[in-house]
């Protein structure tokens, strides 16, 4: 009854049981009267129909016709021993001798004789009087479909099993030959199980475990054969093993292989020995990324089986504990079949990409190391002086510069006089020397004529008696200083500079906008403006003298407006300033920055354009390490609240006027900005209660402020200390 109920709503029970009743017919909504405790619980088990405006396009879908045919990449192979997937320079070859058609087409109701029909006639002359066998890609060979009795490879089949897979086709004899391939799959780690199978019985030694030591291992000093088969797991006492030999070396009385050259590969079940690799004399056996030595995969253990040894010179790479690699692109050899993808472009890619990133690896140094290469150049033995008066840095510089004994890769030493010419006493033991590239790059930057432009993207400009006094090649060989002694970086070029200097002017392409004269600018873009031939003759007038100079000889029309803009434009900022550049480009040559500069451009441009972020509070906080007194004294107490006074000045000073960050890291570093090289030794802070202004040791970048109960009292005294202390000794 309850069954009944179930699956007969609604509909009349003609055959009732005795006792029960009709039931009476319902509609296919859900009743909302109350069913008696002794009837069944009825569930609507309508089906469910598709209506509104989704059903009308799941119909329009159902009716489209389905495609009858479909288009595969057909790769016909060279000859009838070829066993595995060509790749990489291997299937380019036969790409070039027309082997590969790369989308034939199909029809999905053709049987397997009209397939066979249309790939034969696709490869025609080739194949003529040629048996061919469809193969398809299994990990790194090939193998023949498995089809039951009953079944053929028809058009409907071959796009399901080759869904994503390129079809091989292999003739029963060689039509291409083999003197022109290099190798069957390209230095793949297939390939040494072709070569072992391939190899010339002259070249094999057979023999059994138990012997294999008396056999060969005498003849290859890097297998001992205690070690090899002792711990290994996958190799029994009866197996026969055969080891074949590349070379002469076993078949005569030569050493085949040295011991310090020898490793083996996980090629399952393939072990493979390469003479161009070092396996360390310490290891108690052959291996290759595991601890055993052991093939990789499944191998056979059971009585006569054959285990292959190959020793040749192109083997994979193997790598075993203590001999770690660089290069990822050699762990895909030692992946397990199952990890494998069937499809070989998508190895191929992987392959690709991972040997593209082992070339690219050496090119991606870090700035720090980048730095550390340059500052290397720096000979401590030897000292060159640089006595300065602060009111005329770029003279004493310049004098210094002169001297015939002068060399940038000598040790630097500042002494720093006042206005009166009494010494101020300090000894420069970073301190100085950081102070002096700051007022020098200060001096290049605004001061010598030599730069034009908005502050912080500064480009060349003439100027004769700079030229005379070779002012350009002082300038470059004083920022490349600053950079390799320690000074802070000459971040102020602009990116049209930068780039010139690493790629020359005439690689370089200049917009109207980077012409920082006003006047000039506004005459090549009235030029580039003009929409009349009236409008561009007056521009042209206004511009005459420009166009004389620039050397510009061609009619400029409204065609051609655009390309004489950007050749005045050029001119003016590259090609007018050119010697100039070439004095300046020959200081940077120095202690190798120029060099840098070229073969690293994105590491280094930071060292020489303004990056966007500025100094902040938490950079100077995170700059010092903290010296406090004993945790739970007095003194600890009153340090900690002097501490959040230090951190609230810091946030002030970077957003008010009076003191800037700038001005409180030159008080303690003598820089304004932190240099590539960082800071030697790290700055530190400690508390003082002796002065009521802080003190600072620019030598050992130290940091001695004044202990205070208020705020107002610590800030208006530091305000004033840093404000008034230029000179050292007086701070």
């Amino acid at each position: 009854e309850e069954i009944y109920s179930l699956f007969h709503r609604g509909r009349p029970n003609a055959g009732n049981l005795p006792g029960q009743e009709v039931p009476v017919f319902q509609t296919n909504t859900p009743s909302t009267s109350q069913v008696p405790p002794t009837t069944a619980p009825i569930y609507n088990l309508r089906p469910s129909t598709r209506k509104g405006p989704g059903h009308r396009r799941f119909l329009a879908q159902l009716r489209n016709p389905v495609a009858q045919s479909f288009t595969k990449e057909v790769i016909l192979l060279p000859d009838h021993t070829s066993t595995n997937v060509p790749r990489r320079a291997s299937k380019a070859w036969l790409f070039e001798n027309g082997h590969i058609k790369s989308a034939l087409e199909f029809g999905c109701d053709w049987d397997s004789g009209k397939v066979m029909q249309a790939i034969t006639a696709a490869f025609q002359p080739v194949v003529e009087g040629c048996r061919l066998q469809i193969l398809m890609p299994c990990h790194n060979r090939l193998v023949e479909p498995s089809l039951s009795s009953n079944q053929t490879l028809s058009g409907r089949l071959l796009k399901k099993l080759f869904h994503q897979k390129s079809i091989y086709v292999r003739p029963d004899k060689v039509i291409l030959s083999e003197e022109k391939e290099s190798t069957c799959s390209d230095g793949d780690q297939a390939g040494s199980l072709d070569f072992a199978q391939s190899s010339d019985s002259d070249n094999c030694v057979t023999g059994s475990v138990g012997d294999i030591s008396k056999e060969v291992v005498s003849s290859i000093a890097t297998v001992e054969a205690q070690s090899l088969f002792n711990d290994s797991p996958s190799i029994s006492s009866g197996d026969q093993v055969i080891w074949c030999v590349a070379t002469q070396n076993i078949c005569t009385n030569e050493p085949s292989i040295s011991v310090d050259t020898a490793t083996m590969s996980t090629s399952a079940p393939v072990i493979t020995i390469d003479e161009t690799l070092t396996l360390s004399s310490g290891s108690s056996s052959i291996s290759s990324g595991n601890t055993h030595g052991l093939p990789i995969g499944p191998t056979a253990n059971a009585s006569g089986d054959t285990h292959w040894f190959s020793a040749h010179n192109t083997s994979a790479v193997s790598h075993g504990p203590t001999q770690p690699s660089t290069s990822y692109s050699t762990y895909l050899d030692l992946f397990e079949e199952e990890y494998l993808s069937d499809d070989p472009d998508l190895q191929e890619a992987i392959s690709r990409s991972l040997d593209s990133s082992a070339s690219e690896s050496d090119l991606k140094k870090t700035s720090e190391i980048i730095m550390e290469q340059i500052a290397s150049r720096v000979n401590n033995d030897s000292t060159v002086r640089f006595n300065i008066i602060r009111r005329n840095v770029w003279d004493g510089a310049s004098r210094a510069m002169g001297r015939s004994n002068f060399s940038p890769e000598k040790k630097v030493d500042v002494k720093f006089t006042d206005d009166y010419g009494i010494s101020e006493g300090a000894v420069d033991n970073g301190g100085p020397t950081r102070e002096f590239f700051r007022l020098c790059l200060h001096e290049i930057k605004d001061n010598i004529g030599i730069f034009e432009g908005p502050p912080n993207a500064k480009v060349l400009t003439c100027n004769s008696k700079a030229m005379k006094d070779n002012g350009y090649f002082y300038a470059g060989q004083i920022m490349a200083m600053s950079i390799a002694h320690g000074g802070q970086s000459p971040c102020f070029l602009s990116e049209l500079l930068y780039e010139c200097l690493q790629k020359g002017p005439d690689n370089v392409k200049v917009k109207t906008e980077h012409i920082t004269d006003e006047e000039t600018r506004s005459q090549v873009q009235s030029i580039l403006e003009a929409e009349t031939d009236s409008q561009l003759q007056e521009a042209v007038a206004q511009a005459a003298i420009l166009i004389s100079l620039a050397g510009h000889n061609v009619r400029i029309t409204l065609e051609n407006k655009q390309e004489t803009a950007l050749d005045l434009a050029h001119w003016y900022v590259l090609q007018r300033t050119r010697a100039p550049f070439e004095r300046f480009r020959d200081g940077l040559t120095s202690l190798g920055v120029l060099d840098a500069i070229q073969k690293y451009p994105l590491q280094i441009k930071s060292l020489f354009v303004k990056p966007e972020k500025s100094l902040t509070a938490a950079d100077v906080e995170n700059l010092l390490q903290i010296s406090h007194s004993e945790r739970g004294s007095n003194a600890f107490r009153e340090e900690c609240r002097t501490l959040a006074f230090w951190q609230d000045y810091l946030q002030d000073a970077e957003i008010e006027n009076d003191v800037s960050l700038e001005d409180i890291l030159v008080f303690f570093t003598g820089c304004d900005s932190i240099p590539a090289l960082g800071f030697s030794p790290k700055p530190s802070l400690e508390f003082i209660t002796h002065s009521r202004f802080p003190v600072a040791n620019t030598c050992e970048n130290i940091l001695r402020i004044p202990v205070y109960a208020v705020y107002t009292d610590f800030k208006s005294n530091m305000d004033f200390a840093i404000r008034n202390s230029p000179g050292f000794g007086r701070a």
